[in-house]
């Protein structure tokens, strides 16, 4: 027994040098900033009374109630020796397939729940962005083009969470039992996680389009443009943060070791999902929190804006150049399509301290 014992090799291969202490301190901080932008989101709507609770808020509170369970299975999962400890070899070339220990289990299970939770964390994340540009954009071709993007996430969040809960089908026993058994019983993962990697960012691309198209189609300069798309475009950090987390899984399935090395496979996983994570909580919440955090950054641009964007310079070009008026007692006819256009506008603002002010209806 002592001679097998001392035969038993352990292999560590994560990214980055992650640590059980790495790991504690990235759950706590980025559920940490998730929790403040939907507190500072919530305060910003409680001290304006033109801009009620939506069904966005509701939506990214529940996000940041998500990415603050994930956030505590890291340190859970780490502060019991699971998360980030080398993984056991057992004894001979193939000795992984068959070796597990208590490490390895209950990394394993955190894994598993942390990957269903933030299936929820995510969708609900996007869905709230989705519902904010409701509240300023309108019309008849913008809401189907977010009734749409709402039901592709729908989809896309309730496709993953059910693919990942059954991934061995109701033999659940097996995603935590010895590699041998995951590998009899289980679909492989690696198809889904970069399916879902690849498509969180594709998902993220074409939602902060949405605004940038709208923008573009109002009547104004380029440089005002460009201001009111750097709003929203504060929200492409996340994309960022998704496509670091997409060449790291990518790395991770080329990595020969990643079969013998399961926890740090999986730590590493869990690792850039946080930090995606929380930071796709802040970028959902920043146009509507920017007034607080100053002008610093936003002085220049917004001195290009400043009391010039109203509801007047959103008409279309073809109304300004007269193609759209009644005149004479006559209709245009191209005045019902321009009319349409009006409806499909955004309500910006600049305020009186030199913040962009995105009100909502």
């Amino acid at each position: 027994m002592d001679s097998t014992k001392a035969q038993e090799t352990y292999l560590t291969t994560s990214e980055g040098g992650i640590t059980p202490s790495s790991v504690i301190a990235i759950g706590a901080v980025f559920a940490g900033i998730a929790i403040i932008a939907v507190a500072l989101r919530f305060y910003v709507r409680s001290i304006r009374a033109s801009t009620p609770y939506g069904i966005d808020d509701w939506l990214i509170l529940a996000s940041a109630i998500l990415t603050l369970g994930m956030g505590l299975m890291m340190i859970i999962g780490s502060a019991m020796g699971g998360l980030a400890q080398p993984t056991i070899q057992g004894t001979g070339p193939k000795g992984y397939l068959s070796a597990t220990n208590d490490a390895e289990i209950l990394t394993e299970k955190i894994f598993w729940a942390f990957d269903l939770v933030q299936c929820f964390a995510f969708g609900t994340a996007k869905l709230s962005v989705l519902f904010f540009y409701r509240r300023i954009f309108y019309g008849r071709v913008f809401n189907t083009i977010s009734i749409i993007g709402v039901a592709i996430i729908v989809v896309w969040t309730l496709g993953f969470f059910f693919a990942i809960l059954f991934r061995c089908g109701t033999q659940f026993w097996a995603l935590w039992a010895p590699l041998k058994f995951l590998l009899a019983n289980c679909y492989p993962s690696t198809p889904m996680f970069q399916a879902f990697s690849i498509s969180d960012v594709i998902t993220d691309v074409l939602i902060l389009a949405i605004p940038v198209y709208w923008t573009s189609r109002l009547q104004m300069r380029w440089s005002k443009k460009l201001a009111v798309c750097g709003v929203f475009l504060l929200g492409a950090v996340v994309i960022a943060a998704g496509s670091a987390r997409l060449a790291i899984f990518i790395r991770q399935t080329n990595n020969p070791y990643q079969n013998a090395d399961g926890i740090g496979h999986l730590t590493t996983e869990i690792y850039w999902s946080m930090i995606e994570m929380g930071i796709s909580v802040l970028a959902a919440c920043l146009p509507t929190i920017w007034p607080l955090l100053g002008k610093v950054s936003l002085e220049s641009m917004v001195r290009t804006v400043r009391s010039m964007l109203s509801l007047e310079s959103l008409a279309p070009a073809d109304h300004e150049n007269g193609r759209g008026d009644k005149r004479g007692g006559s209709e245009s006819p191209g005045s019902h399509q321009n009319e349409d256009f009006t409806r499909e506008s955004t309500k910006v603002a600049a305020t009186k301290d030199g913040n962009i002010d995105l009100e909502a209806r």
